[in-house]
């Protein structure tokens, strides 16, 4: 007998064998789990006295980002990013920033390190992956059913770690309408959470009654965390599953995404919109208010300190500058824009990795495995949502950017076509004629 064979049945026999990519999927689990329950569990651990406790699943990452280290040898690119962002460290700490601003950004980012250097670990248990995203899809919308009927305990709760205040749950609301997070922290998370999980889950799923049943049910819970940016970005990249057989169209889609999120905040500093409409009621009174003040104000501290071609540095920008806080820095803790954020940190270098999402989504185009294109509806997804977000700092996000990353780093040879992105997510026939069909 073939001992290849042998082999391979051996593995069959083992289901539960516990092997390397079956803990690193376990830890990329946790990290998930933690956050989809990550308003309830700072209540319950802060109220036990072990608050600590909930940095565990960063700290496995770190440890695994650590392991895989010396694998990356053969990814040049990869060590000139990390390169860059040394460099923009050191910048930040010339600009005034502390080494608790570097850190905080560097502990922000490890699920995007995570993604990038066990993606291709995490992709040889997709099985157990999904179910894991499937069960935390379920107790999102859990979460949001209890919000809405009952008084939970962690909402709007706020404790102190060291010298930082940090908040369980956000409670906020648009107008009169209160903003579910349900077990999240904010409803801005828990939308992105919702849009990216479902979209994982459509590519996997064998029956295509259950993928038209799920996108509405998904939207729906988009739509009560009344995360208006998020639920816009759903539905625009089902559109674009769509024409996803169709290589030009989809090609002009991720085009304009794009660039649209470049646009944006350039064309703030060029319109004039009256000052009341940024406090108006209506359903553009957030997007208004970036266009008015966030965007422009933000340029403007940029371009004002010489920033402009390298940026604040690595630590300057975003959360960091939130739980850190230096007053030059305040009006730098919220970009709202995915295209800002980077150069607001990274100076023409930011703008260039932003620019790299568009070989990145012609990359996951391809034919290849269900992954392949469960990354491509996530990543296009996140670019939009990005138009008005810092979703940089979502760990679902960074955690399945950086998954998309590594696959599209893998040689082409190690990927094994199984179907097209039209037909995993159930939406419209494969038209990409006179293609080779190899991967």
């Amino acid at each position: 007998m073939n001992p290849s064979s042998l082999t391979i049945s051996h593995r069959r026999s083992r289901p539960l064998a516990i092997d390397k990519p079956t803990v690193l999927t376990l830890i990329a689990a946790s990290l998930l789990i933690s956050e989809t329950f990550a308003g309830a569990l700072r209540y319950y651990l802060d109220v036990a006295g072990v608050s600590a406790l909930l940095y565990l699943p960063k700290l496995a990452c770190v440890t695994a980002v650590a392991l895989e280290l010396p694998r990356a040898q053969s990814k040049p690119g990869v060590w000139l990013v990390l390169f860059a962002v040394l460099v923009s460290s050191l910048f930040a700490l010339l600009h005034g920033a502390t080494l608790g601003n570097v850190g905080f950004s560097l502990f922000i980012y490890i699920p995007l390190l995570f993604g990038l250097f066990c993606g291709g670990y995490l992709e040889q248990r997709t099985r157990l992956l999904s179910w894991v995203i499937g069960l935390c899809l379920v107790a999102s919308l859990l979460g949001i059913a209890l919000d809405m009927f009952t008084s939970v305990p962690w909402k709007g709760y706020s404790y102190m770690m060291g010298d930082v205040e940090l908040t369980a749950n956000k409670s906020w609301a648009f107008g009169s309408t209160d903003r579910l997070a349900g077990f999240a922290r904010m409803s801005t998370n828990l939308a992105v959470m919702i849009a990216l999980y479902s979209l994982f889950l459509a590519a996997f799923l064998q029956s295509r009654l259950l993928r038209m049943a799920l996108y509405p049910v998904a939207f729906g819970a988009i739509f009560l965390t009344t995360n208006k940016s998020t639920a816009a970005a759903y539905l625009l990249t089902l559109m674009m599953l769509f024409l996803a057989g169709y290589r030009l169209p989809s090609a002009t889609a991720f085009f304009i995404a794009v660039l649209t999120g470049m646009a944006l905040p350039i064309a703030s500093l060029l319109l004039n919109i009256p000052q009341s409409e940024a406090y108006s009621a209506s359903l553009l009174a957030s997007f208004n208010d970036r266009l008015i003040h966030s965007w422009p104000n933000f340029i403007d501290v940029v371009t004002n300190e010489g920033w402009g071609w390298w940026g604040a540095g690595f630590g300057a920008v975003g959360s960091s500058a939130a739980a850190f806080p230096l007053a030059w820095l305040e009006l730098l803790s919220i970009a709202d824009n995915t295209a800002l954020y980077l150069w607001g940190m990274l100076g023409v270098f930011g703008v260039l990795l932003y620019l790299l999402l568009f070989p990145l989504l012609l990359r996951l185009h391809d034919r290849g495995p269900r992954i392949r294109d469960a990354l491509l509806g996530i990543v296009f997804c996140t670019i939009l949502i990005g138009w008005a977000t810092d979703v940089l700092e979502v760990t679902t996000a960074t955690l399945f950017l950086g998954m998309a990353i590594a696959h599209a780093l893998t040689p082409r040879e190690r990927h094994h076509p199984i179907a097209t992105v039209s037909t995993c997510y159930g939406l419209e026939l494969d038209k990409r004629k006179n293609r080779d069909d190899r991967p």
